[in-house]
């Protein structure tokens, strides 16, 4: 019986045929991490739709400009005070030389308020009695929107005086010394005396009015120079405010005593050493300028001029030797008693 012909080839003189390799399959893909929701939802809000979320940002920023701009604020500022007053009273109160006051209106107004553009308050004193004077708003100009809510304070007390005329004399101050050996003489202001006004109280009480200090430190000549006037509050001059002074610097005079001088002996061909003089000192007294007195008191010597032919004990006078011209001089006791010594 035969075989059929795929069974006897297939296994005869014919080696099976070799599979193919299988590709190896590729790795799967690895999973995508998955977003947190909490960093999603942020995503999102920066993220999604940005123009239309940048509008709207906008909007909001200018809602919010339009809305706080109109809104009414409030801020302070000060503003001055000035006066009108009567021809014949002095004020005589504490004046008030301002006032602070609390503004109000919108904001876009009030950053363009300037308090130093505010007119000074004017208190027209002319006819008010001596008592208490309201500061109103009124009184206050401030510009179109704005309005005041609160002065501070909102009255003055006023005083007056009756005003009077009186004439003084003119006091020169100085400041410093002059150089040493010199002194101010004399101090003479041009005009000596000035008529003033102001409230009779105050007047009443002023009997000169004083300079300015006028430095003389160091001066030793004589000079001529303005000075203006110490005025006392409330007080004015009819003139001038200021004076010219003339100031004599001149040698200082002095009176210096030297007690106890011993009175040498002069005389030709005298040996002093054999002659005795009763007393043996005096006192000298010079007078003149401290500069001339301080410069003979080093080279002064009391002396008694005797002669060596005369022997006899007797009584001279004390002469001082050494003694400058300009220079008076005082001996004490003036005569003394010379003889031989033993």
């Amino acid at each position: 019986m035969s075989r059929p012909r795929h069974q006897t080839i297939g296994g005869l003189g014919r080696a099976p045929a070799r599979a193919s390799k299988q590709p190896a399959a590729a790795p799967p893909p690895k999973p995508e991490p998955q977003k947190s929701p909490v960093r999603s939802w942020i995503h999102g809000a920066l993220f999604d739709n940005v123009g239309l979320k940048f509008l709207s940002m906008v909007l909001a920023i200018t809602v919010f400009l339009l809305v706080n701009t109109d809104r009414d604020r409030e801020i302070s500022a000060r503003v001055g005070v000035s006066y009108t007053l009567p021809d014949d009273k002095v004020l005589v109160s504490e004046r008030l030389d301002e006032v602070r006051i609390t503004v109000k209106g919108p904001w876009r107004r009030l950053r363009r308020f300037d308090e130093r553009e505010l007119q000074r308050i004017n208190l027209d004193l002319r006819h008010a009695p001596t008592g208490e004077v309201a500061i109103t708003p009124d009184m206050i100009h401030l510009p179109s929107g704005l309005t005041i809510t609160s002065i501070s304070p909102r009255t003055v007390r006023v005083a007056f005086d009756r005003r009077v005329e009186r004439i003084v004399e003119v006091s020169a101050q100085l400041a410093g010394r002059p150089q040493h050996g010199y002194v101010v003489a004399e101090v003479k202001p041009q005009p000596a005396t000035i008529k003033v006004r102001g409230a009779e109280g105050t007047l009443a009480a002023l009997s000169s009015v004083k300079t300015h200090e006028i430095p003389v430190e160091g001066r030793a000549e004589s000079f001529s120079t303005e000075a203006a006037l110490e005025l006392p509050d409330g007080v004015e001059t009819e003139g001038p405010s200021q004076v010219v002074v003339q100031v004599a610097v001149d040698e200082e005079l002095v009176t210096r005593k030297m007690p106890g001088m011993t009175v040498a002996v002069r005389g030709d061909g005298v040996d002093s050493s054999h002659w005795t003089v009763t007393p043996a000192q005096v006192d000298v007294t010079l007078t003149g300028t401290l500069l001339s007195v301080e410069k003979a008191r080093a080279a002064l010597q009391p002396v008694v001029k005797v002669s060596g032919n005369d022997t006899r004990t007797r009584d001279v006078d004390v002469t001082v030797e050494g003694l400058p011209p300009g220079i008076g001089v005082k001996i004490s006791p003036e005569r003394v008693r010379v003889g031989p010594g033993k």
